[in-house]
């Protein structure tokens, strides 16, 4: 997972959870700079991410979901 991300920075400063939770997911928490740049390392991983926090993170990552979607509704 950490291959993924552009910066030395963030690779460096991510803690990754060795185990996964029932539900196989597992947590990361890594350091955020903008908003915007970090909407667009994170969009790299689809679905298979979800965005917990910070509150502004998520809502971005919501409205870029939602944008999306529209743009590839059927003609």
């Amino acid at each position: 997972m950490l291959e993924a991300f552009t910066s030395p920075f963030v690779r460096g400063a991510t803690h990754v959870e060795t185990d996964a939770g029932p539900d196989g997911w597992r947590k990361a928490i890594l350091p955020v700079g903008s908003i915007r740049q970090t909407s667009v390392e994170l969009l790299r991983f689809g679905a298979d991410a979800e965005v917990l926090e910070p509150p502004e993170l998520r809502a971005k990552m919501a409205e870029i979901a939602r944008d999306m979607g529209r743009m590839y509704e059927p003609l």
